[in-house]
């Protein structure tokens, strides 16, 4: 497959090749599901937690007597359904963590990213480093290859200055090719390699 490389401001400046086969035959949907499944569940805490009747404070006697008040009749004011008594069957704190084998997690995220190529959605930029932070220069970037509806920025090793000038852009998300996964990919419509981090990404692929 040929990917053409783009510069800073959207112009095509070479064209290079791309293995497709290295990402797999087909895409695999149930694969991608799962792996994505797993990211979003993984990211609930599992802390919310409201008080049983041993756990709120108060007597357990009766407030008054059954009969002869010409009141409503009341039973300890620790109940379920009391103002400031207890929760019936409320949750609990627990974990909600998932695992998929480390294959499988690989695999979805290659079948993820060969949809992206496969819908046009996979763009090679040719350069993205930067001296000093700038917010200016790789939004004008992102806006010159017009992918401002949402995008991935995959770069080949963490850079600080291409950090803080991403942080502020919306719609736009950072990444090291060595961490990406199939959400991540999946969460923005395009992905918008570096001509070295997707040289890498090739590299890292076929092993």
């Amino acid at each position: 497959m040929k990917l053409s490389v783009y510069d800073r401001q959207g112009q095509v400046v070479e064209e290079i090749d791309f293995d497709e086969t290295t990402l797999g035959k087909f895409v695999n949907f149930k694969l991608i599901h799962a792996a994505v499944n797993m990211y979003l569940t993984n990211r609930r805490q599992g802390t919310v937690k409201t008080k049983n009747i041993r756990e709120v404070a108060g007597k357990s006697a009766k407030p008054y007597k059954q009969k002869g008040t010409g009141r409503a009749r009341m039973g300890r004011v620790r109940r379920f359904g009391s103002r400031g008594g207890a929760t019936a069957f409320g949750p609990r704190p627990r974990n909600f963590s998932l695992s998929m084998p480390k294959k499988a997690r690989r695999q979805a995220l290659k079948s993820a990213l060969l949809g992206k190529l496969r819908d046009k959605e996979v763009l090679v930029l040719q350069d993205l480093s930067i001296s000093t932070p700038k917010t200016r220069e790789v939004a004008d970037a992102i806006k010159n290859l017009k992918v401002q509806s949402g995008c991935l920025l995959v770069i080949p090793k963490h850079d600080e200055n291409i950090l803080k000038s991403c942080r502020n852009i919306q719609n736009a998300d950072l990444s090291v090719f060595s961490d990406l996964n199939a959400y991540s990919v999946l969460r923005r419509k395009n992905v918008v390699f570096t001509k070295d981090a997707l040289q890498a990404f090739a590299e890292e692929v076929k092993k």
